[in-house]
């Protein structure tokens, strides 16, 4: 709760972000007619969890058609305007995108939408360790993210915000022990989240001495560890750039820890969710180097997408820049 400036009895810890969102989206109010919005650039299980609610509601699902590259805040709150209507009553926006790297102007977001009487949910699943997060600055009706990402907790840990005014709607997914336990009293709600079976809830406990653990390998702190790992993969993203002759499709204040990178189209419609794309294939296999690539919007608009940890170096990003040349040369 410190770590991202909220009211602990405000979260309640959850498996990972796509059941936090499953969780808001399931209790929340709606009347048959309305309007939901998404973000283009949203988390694929989370843009399928809004459309499965929304069929199954009756509710009409809006995407925010934002650009990529993006040139500067303006252009995607007028994306954002563009959709808003007097049946618009909750909108999915990244505060990371997972897709894209990008590192949305959440806070004017979510005051735009406050503005115009629509509820906020904020896909956090990369923000936390990697970016600077103030829940009660930022102030959104819900907010969800991993632990596991840039936290680096294991797997199996994350967290869901809801603001007080909402606490009384949103249920959890499965109904079980605590439900009933302290009714009336300050802990209700989230003892009702306590419980949901036999998982292993071993990874929650680990999330405070990771959080300390993490802290210590900088002198300054986690802002250290968040400025070096966003200055590495800054620079590492130019030398690319540089050597493949691109120019970067963000400025630097869209940036945190990941960046991505354009590349040659690759196949048309392909691939499908669990086949792997010929580029990432080959820099595995040959070079032995794990990065995601991946088509956005859709194919064959291809992408790279780099980020950067404490153990990373600029020699491994320049090693990368070198098998993408031999690569492309072949071609």
């Amino acid at each position: 709760a410190e770590f991202v400036n909220a009211d602990p009895d405000d979260l309640v810890f959850v498996q990972n972000t796509t059941t936090g969102v499953n969780q808001v989206l399931n209790s929340f109010l709606f009347e048959p007619g309305d309007e939901w919005l998404v973000s283009s650039h949203a988390y694929g299980a989370c843009m399928l969890a809004m459309k499965h609610f929304c069929e199954r509601n009756k509710i009409r699902l809006n995407v925010i058609e934002i650009p990529f590259p993006v040139e500067d805040d303006q252009q995607i709150l007028k994306a954002l305007q563009d959709k808003i209507t007097d049946r618009t009553k909750l909108a999915l926006i990244d505060h990371v995108s997972s897709a894209t790297g990008m590192v949305f102007p959440i806070k004017k977001i979510v005051d735009f939408l406050r503005e115009n009487g629509v509820c906020s949910l904020v896909d956090g699943a990369h923000a936390p360790g990697m970016v600077y997060l103030d829940i009660r600055h930022l102030n959104p009706d819900f907010y969800v993210a991993n632990c596991h990402k840039w936290i680096c907790a294991p797997k199996g840990s994350a967290f869901m915000y809801v603001k007080p005014d909402w606490k009384h709607f949103i249920k959890p997914l499965i109904i079980s022990h605590y439900n009933d336990t302290d009714e009336g009293g300050s802990s209700h709600w989230a003892n009702q989240f306590m419980w949901d079976g036999t998982h292993d809830f071993s990874a929650y406990f680990c999330v405070g001495d990771t959080l300390d653990y993490i802290e210590k390998l900088h002198p300054d702190g986690w802002e250290g560890v968040m400025n070096s790992n966003h200055k590495l993969v800054w620079n590492a993203g130019n030398l690319i750039a540089e050597k493949l002759g691109f120019d970067l499709p963000l400025r630097e204040n869209y940036i945190g820890s990941i960046l991505t990178l354009p590349m040659p189209d690759g196949e048309e419609g392909f691939p499908k969710f669990n086949e792997t794309p010929p580029l990432k294939q080959k820099l595995y296999e040959k070079y032995q180097i794990q990065v995601p690539v991946f088509m956005f919007p859709s194919a064959p608009r291809q992408w790279l997408r780099i980020s950067s940890q404490l153990y990373n170096n600029i020699g491994q990003y320049e090693y990368l820049a070198d098998c993408l040349r031999q690569i492309f040369k072949s071609k």
